[in-house]
């Protein structure tokens, strides 16, 4: 039975879909104004593992990942929804049209996702294509009275909603109490968030526009992914994901419009992706301590270790991103592949009984780590102990092909989940005399450091052999 913390009731609980045998997904996407950073794949990553670990299971799965392409101001915060439009203040900074910095950077961001090997979603919605879903909405929540109109747009009284809060734990008096900027006057309260905007003052000159009852204008931020969920979902989700600092004011904005617009639960789960840091510092384009995919593939750095450097670590835990990491996943990896090609290469001689047994024992300890709040971490051990195990009975009895493919069967289901492992068989290289001859002198002197027990220069040698193609191991 999976278990999911839910950080809407904090605390853990029995996952029951609201269809059986499907479940359904929201994923809080880009805003396409420049390349998402890898702090920001954290949390589509955390989905994806979510989504392939229910299709493993045997769900029928449908994920959708908005893209945010009109409405997230450069000042959209807790207390004010305000400043300049992201994608217009990116289309100054470029030279660009706001649908060719929106065009643009979406194809990066997708190019990404293809990179790091996450499954493509049932669709990924632009907001600017579904104004009209959102201006719907906004009708059906002035029809019940929990909005108000002011000079520069329509905003939802928050005091109309009572449990706005809830999933933050920002209640409306503390927050008030709290408030330490200048906000716009004519809200009724500092925390009220903005449906629509108006084409007035500040935003007068705003590009990207739409008619509306209220006058021509633009949707707020919030309005946009309540609107997207329920044309593609319905209006209860399984599960709303995204980043921890989505959790206030996006997703409690969500909540208050979803649920008083469609007077049924907004979403069962919430599961928020824990903050990535550098150096115990978030990562931020603010503070520009930030990697975007590319950049650590132009390093050198292979798209699976990048992934692997996020999915193996609980998504609860905050993870501190180093260079380090990447190379110890690629390490992991490399191991994962090592024993796949061992396998691929094994002698086949006898049916060996134990293999059946080992796999049952193995799944059922990675099913009940994944079972229990996703912990992909605590599923990966069992895993090492059945690379340890299966050698071990090669060794002593061997396999038959059935075997073999027992085993690589298993492999590649585990392989649904994390997408990182390679089962193409390698052929071995020939070296060339001279080459052959350094790599004679190389072992001669790794075998000399290795018996002065000087094991730091014994590894730097092992890495330069690596490199050459060369992979040393050292057995009885």
């Amino acid at each position: 039975m999976f278990e999911i913390y839910n950080s809407y009731t904090k605390k853990k609980e029995k996952f029951k879909p609201v269809t059986e045998g499907k479940m359904n997904i929201y994923t809080c996407g880009p805003t396409v104004y420049s390349n998402a950073h890898v702090g920001n794949f954290s949390a589509f990553l955390m989905a994806d593992i979510l989504v392939r670990y229910f299709k493993y299971s045997g769900y029928d799965v449908k994920w959708i990942m908005n893209i945010t392409d009109v409405g997230h101001l450069t000042d959209d915060n807790e207390v004010t929804d305000d400043g300049e439009d992201k994608l217009e203040a990116a289309s100054k900074r470029e030279n660009k049209t706001v649908w060719e910095i929106a065009r643009h950077y979406e194809e990066l961001f997708m190019k990404d996702i293809k990179d790091l090997r996450l499954l493509p979603a049932f669709k990924y919605p632009r907001a600017s294509e579904h104004v009209e879903e959102m201006i719907d909405m906004i009708k059906t929540l002035e029809e019940k009275d929990v909005i108000y109109e002011t000079s520069d747009g329509l905003y939802f009284d928050i005091s109309k909603f009572k449990k706005y809060g809830n999933l933050s734990g920002n209640v409306i008096e503390s927050l008030q109490a709290g408030a330490r900027v200048e906000v716009n006057e004519d809200k009724r309260s500092a925390f009220d968030f903005a449906l629509w905007k108006k084409l007035i003052g500040k935003n007068e000159n705003h590009i990207m526009k739409w008619d509306s009852p209220w006058g021509s204008g633009f949707p707020g931020w919030h309005i946009e992914c309540s609107a997207m969920s329920k044309r593609y979902l319905g209006e209860t989700l399984d599960f709303h994901t995204g980043g921890e600092d989505n959790k206030f004011p996006h997703h409690e904005s969500e909540i208050a419009q979803s649920e008083t617009a469609n007077d049924k639960k907004y979403v069962n789960y919430w599961m928020h992706k824990s903050r990535v840091v550098v150096n115990n510092e978030k990562m931020s384009k603010s503070l520009g301590n930030f990697f975007t995919v590319q950049d650590l593939l132009k390093l050198g750095y292979t798209p699976e270790s990048i992934r692997f450097t996020f999915v193996s670590v609980h998504y609860r835990s905050k993870l501190n991103f180093t260079e380090e990491k990447l190379q110890e996943s690629q390490k992991t990896i490399d191991k994962f592949n090592e024993f796949i090609q061992f396998i691929i290469k094994s002698e086949e001689t006898q049916e060996n009984k134990s293999i059946a047994s080992i796999i049952k024992s193995t799944k059922q300890q990675f099913e009940k780590a994944m079972d229990d709040d996703l912990n992909v971490s605590g599923a990966l051990a069992p895993l090492f102990g059945f690379m340890k195990s299966i050698r071990k009975q090669i060794t002593k009895t061997g396999i038959s092909s059935e075997n073999k493919e027992e085993i690589l069967s298993f492999l590649r289901s585990m392989n649904s989940i994390f997408e990182v492992f390679d089962f193409e068989e390698k052929k071995e290289k020939e070296l060339s005399a001279d080459d052959q001859n350094i790599v004679d002198e190389l072992i001669k002197k790794r075998d000399q450091f290795r018996a002065e027990k000087n094991w730091a220069e014994a590894d730097k040698v092992r890495d330069e052999l690596n490199k050459m193609g060369v992979k040393i191991e050292d057995k009885k």
